[in-house]
């Protein structure tokens, strides 16, 4: 992709080293490559055009980065839940139905496979296989291999809470409105419905919102005992304060007044968005990561650690004015018109 002209020049065969690395070869005018941090770009540019100045775009640093939060906070689930309830109002939680034995064992049963296929991805891990070969040993994705690969220790028994429906925005409206008979509201839920389409029988849960006839209710209310997940916690920090909605600012307030850690790693995502964002240079760059390890937070400490071997092109992401925003737009659409005839399109195709 041509930055300046806002074109494509060209759509190589695969994404390998040596494809890169040839085409760059033919263009020895290209003083500029704007890249992510994968080591196949970083070869090809670095062999292919070494009379270019590299630069690791913005975008890509600030996502690597919320990976990171996102490991961090895996360790906070108890931390997110207590700031949960105390953004909503709640201190305990409600005593919960007796889950019948024969669904527990079959829960259980289903944990013991998890952990079991945990280990056996770590093992062949050890052994030097690569993640792509462990996926098909295995028998799972990709993605499930690298998020195994991300904790070592074996994921807990998974806490079943009450899930969003597709009538809770109706019914918080209505129950805001002052409106809580059950019957009447599932007459009206029935009513608005298209029977073409809901057919079948249909509850109206209306529990969860009796516990709050005292005052207003939302979303997060209703299914309280059901905190934001880590990666949804990593994206809200990193995210710029005037993108966050009225209920996530609330939640990371009660999150950083209940933690010292968390609100020193709120601020660090702050000043690091400020920084890519602004474009503050090498100076500042350096100043955050000096903070970073002041902190002696493991996960943030291994996300800078691994700059070190890109520093000069990390530098240059925080300083030039160039982004792959074009080229992310353009891939983003390859992948629709592939993900659309399901992974059919290819060359061929063309």
């Amino acid at each position: 992709m041509n930055l300046e002209k806002r074109r494509v020049v060209q759509l190589l065969a695969d994404r390998s080293v040596e494809t890169s690395k040839a085409w760059l070869r033919t263009h020895p005018e290209i003083d500029l490559v704007s890249r992510d941090r994968g080591k196949i770009f970083r070869e090809a540019a670095t062999e292919g055009a070494p009379q270019a100045k590299q630069m690791v775009d913005r975008f890509h640093l600030q996502k690597n980065f919320a990976e990171a939060l996102e490991k961090f906070f895996r360790t906070q689930e108890r931390v997110l839940k207590k700031a949960t309830r105390r953004s909503i109002g709640k201190t305990r939680s409600a005593e919960r139905t007796a889950v019948p034995e024969k669904v527990a064992q079959e829960r259980r049963a289903h944990h013991r496979q998890v952990v079991s296929i945990h280990k056996r991805i770590w093992k062949l891990y050890r052994q030097g296989c690569h993640k792509e070969q462990i996926a098909q040993l295995v028998g799972v994705s990709s993605r499930r291999v690298y998020r195994a690969l991300e904790q070592e220790t074996p994921p807990p028994p998974r806490r079943r809470s009450r899930s969003s429906s597709i009538v809770d925005p109706y019914l918080t409206v209505r129950w805001n409105q002052g409106c809580h008979n059950v019957a009447r509201l599932y007459e009206e839920i029935v009513a608005a419905s298209d029977t073409r389409v809901h057919s079948g029988p249909f509850r109206c849960d209306a529990r969860p919102f009796r516990q709050k006839v005292a005052r207003p209710v939302s979303k997060q209310t209703v299914i309280w005992d059901k905190p934001p997940s880590p990666r949804g916690v990593a994206l809200m920090m990193v995210r710029p304060a005037q993108s966050r909605t009225r209920e996530q600012a609330a939640y990371l307030d009660q999150l950083i007044q209940s933690n010292e850690t968390i609100a020193v790693v709120f601020k660090l995502a702050q000043d690091f968005g400020r920084l890519l964002r602004k474009r503050e240079g090498q100076v500042r760059l350096e100043q955050w990561k000096a903070a970073v390890r002041a902190s002696r937070i493991a996960e943030l400490i291994a996300f800078v650690d691994g700059l070190a071997d890109d520093a000069e092109a990390v530098a240059n992401g925080c300083s030039l004015t160039w982004s792959n925003g074009m080229v992310e737009g353009f891939v983003n659409k390859v992948k629709w018109i592939k993900r659309s005839s399901y992974g059919q399109a290819g060359f061929p195709l063309r």
